[in-house]
């Protein structure tokens, strides 16, 4: 088996309850269940890699409020420093960031979704995203167990990126706020 990477989605912050779209915005913090989803997270993890009898090596995490909060409970428990990475960062989602779901849905209608290249409301394109986590994925350290936290649209990048997909003909994958993906063989979602 080679060397799993583990996916995690950050704990769910003040904005996903406000239904907000959080897109690069860096200052929203977990909640009291976003603390309590990033422990479980890290448990998850700390079992997984109990059972397949490794440990990681490394913790690294998008710069923003929510993801970095997340790795610091999961660093806590893995007994790892966190690691930052602005390239694990959201989709910027441009003027859509700090409406609400229904405001950005309703814009989102009269988007080209059929264009992966095209920038989504002033800010970045699907393969921005798909490139820049293929980057950090293409910069770990073969050989060893990363643990990357990062968000829901880049999660779904970097699984396409690993399954060698575009990010537009890969299936759509539900990554809710906590989610913990295990790639190496193949991928597996724990805790499912």
């Amino acid at each position: 088996m080679p060397h799993p990477v583990y996916l995690v989605r950050h704990g769910q912050s003040q904005w996903n309850v406000r239904r907000l779209t959080q897109g690069q915005t860096a200052h929203p913090p977990l909640t009291d269940l976003g603390r309590s989803q990033s422990a479980a997270a890290a448990e998850l993890i700390a079992e997984d890699l109990k059972d397949v009898g490794l440990s990681a090596d490394r913790l690294v995490s998008s710069d923003l409020t929510r993801a970095a909060q997340t790795a610091a409970v999961i660093g806590r428990r893995l007994q790892l420093t966190p690691e930052s990475d602005p390239r694990l960062r959201e989709q910027h989602l441009g003027d859509l960031e700090g409406r609400t779901y229904e405001e950005t849905w309703a814009a989102a209608e009269g988007f080209d979704w059929s264009d992966p290249t095209q920038p989504i409301a002033g800010g970045e394109s699907l393969m921005d995203v798909y490139d820049r986590m293929g980057a950090v994925l293409s910069d770990l350290e073969r050989g060893s167990v990363s643990v990357l936290v990062s968000h829901g649209d880049a999660i779904r990048s970097a699984v396409a990126y690993l399954q060698g997909m575009k990010p537009h003909e890969a299936p759509w994958v539900d990554v809710p706020n906590g989610a913990v993906a295990r790639i190496d063989d193949h991928l597996t979602w724990l805790g499912q």
